[in-house]
C-alpha cells in the first residue's frame, strides 16, 4: 500500500450469520474484528474503532509463547474488538500498529455482505 492509497474497512459475513470486519495492514497482515450479531452492532464497533484509533491506551501488544507478536484493540471495558494477525518481529508489529493509528480514521467502509 502506498502512502496515498485509501485504506478500507471491509465488512464481511461469517457462515453463521455473524458479521466481522477486516482492516488491511502493510505486508499482507490484517486487523480482524470479533464477530457481531447484527449490522448495527458492527457499524457501532467500526465507528468506535475509527474514533479511538489514535488512542494508544486502546492497543495492547502481546507475544505468544512461540515468540509471535500481535496487538489487540480493546473497548473501554477491556473487551477485545479485534486483533492483528501475527508478526514475526516486534518492529513489524509496531509498524502495523502505527499504520492503523494513522489510517483507520479516514478509512472507507466497504460492505462485502450484499
Amino acid at each position: 500500500m502506498t502512502e496515498n492509497s485509501i485504506s478500507s474497512i471491509e465488512i464481511r459475513k461469517a457462515g453463521n450469520e455473524e458479521y466481522y470486519f477486516v482492516f488491511r495492514l502493510p505486508g499482507d497482515r490484517m486487523f480482524v474484528s470479533v464477530f457481531f450479531d447484527s449490522m448495527s452492532e458492527i457499524m457501532a464497533a467500526i465507528e468506535y474503532v475509527q474514533r479511538m484509533s489514535t488512542n494508544d491506551a486502546c492497543y495492547h501488544s502481546n507475544t505468544k509463547a512461540e515468540g509471535d507478536n500481535y496487538f489487540v484493540f480493546l473497548a473501554k471495558n477491556n473487551t477485545p474488538i479485534g486483533e492483528s494477525t501475527i508478526f514475526e518481529q516486534v518492529s513489524e508489529m509496531n509498524a502495523g500498529l502505527y499504520y492503523m493509528q494513522k489510517r483507520l480514521q479516514r478509512a472507507e467502509v466497504v460492505n462485502l455482505t450484499t
